[in-house]
């Protein structure tokens, strides 16, 4: 499989700190042609993007979970830079309530012209919605619980189908050749006195799965598309307080996190009244598979 790297631009909640910006995940999912993508876009963005080493005029899809200011006020500035280089691919921006993109990017003159093309994220429902699919991934969303219009995201990379060498060659197959090819286009192949299907000596890699919660109560939505991920990027406004102004809490993310078999779980969006990084992991400890996100780390899942 191809390695999906995740740079978490930005940590806090409403407001930023000294060492803490707004709401933006990078996704860089790399193959022979990369595919990168923006969740959220909360004020400063692109700045962040600078002191990741990131490439901001590669971001073709950018996913906006809801129209807080610290999750969107970023984009009117990505846009502008992207302009003033004089970019001419479409940027592509999914959204709940998606009339309200041109309205954000009405805030100033933009420097030159780009072709943002909007897509409207449906917000209600228990639907898994699918938004973007290439041959590689695929990135959906489902309603969430917050204050206003929301979602959380997911990218699903897509199984990979490979021959086993072993299964093929006890069946007579030579070790390489043009035979494999054919096989993976037809299906089949005659061998000898033999049918062989590629079923009968292929293995599967499982692709990997990679959910951002924005901000939301625990639900069963987010429970839907969390389940099995390997990588869940969760809000933790709160570290006591469950259900507090419809955000998430340790406790009930841990519960979440055990019953859906999540792998890893980095926690983020987290109020600034906790200034001590150095607390916050000693709450979690005893859960090895339970991260504190600061801003700029990079995740790798492969």
């Amino acid at each position: 499989m191809s390695k999906i790297t995740v740079t978490i631009l930005g940590t806090t909640a409403a407001v930023p700190t000294r060492t803490r910006a707004h709401a933006a995940i990078y996704i860089d999912h790399s193959s022979d042609k990369e595919f990168c993508c923006l969740f959220d876009c909360g004020e400063g963005t692109q700045r962040q993007i600078l002191f990741a080493g990131l490439n901001l005029m590669k971001l073709d899809n950018i996913f906006i979970t809801h129209w807080h200011g610290d999750h969107c006020l970023g984009l009117p500035g990505v846009v502008d830079t992207m302009g003033f280089e004089n970019r001419k691919r479409q940027l592509n921006v999914f959204a709940p309530e998606s009339q309200r993109v041109k309205k954000c990017l009405g805030f100033s003159y933009s420097i030159g012209k780009i072709n943002v093309k909007t897509h409207d994220v449906q917000a209600k429902g228990k639907k898994i919605t699918e938004l973007f699919e290439n041959d590689r991934l695929r990135i959906v969303s489902i309603p969430v619980k917050h204050s206003r219009a929301a979602v959380a995201y997911a990218l699903f990379e897509k199984d990979k189908t490979g021959i086993d060498l072993g299964k093929a060659m006890k069946l007579g197959l030579p070790e390489k050749g043009e035979i494999y090819r054919q096989l993976k286009e037809e299906g089949s192949i005659a061998f000898g006195s033999k049918i062989i299907t590629l079923e009968e000596i292929s293995s599967i890699e499982k692709g990997k799965r990679i959910v951002y919660s924005g901000d939301t109560e625990i639900c069963e939505n987010l429970r839907k598309l969390a389940s099995n991920a390997d990588l869940l990027i969760q809000d933790c406004t709160y570290f006591e307080e469950e259900g507090a102004y419809k955000h998430a809490a340790l406790p009930e993310i841990l519960k979440m996190v055990k019953e859906c078999k999540v792998a890893r779980v980095v926690l983020t969006h987290i109020s600034r009244k906790y200034q001590s990084v150095n607390a916050l992991k000693k709450l979690i400890k005893k859960y090895p598979n339970v991260e504190i996100a600061e801003d700029l780390m990079e995740l790798v899942v492969e």
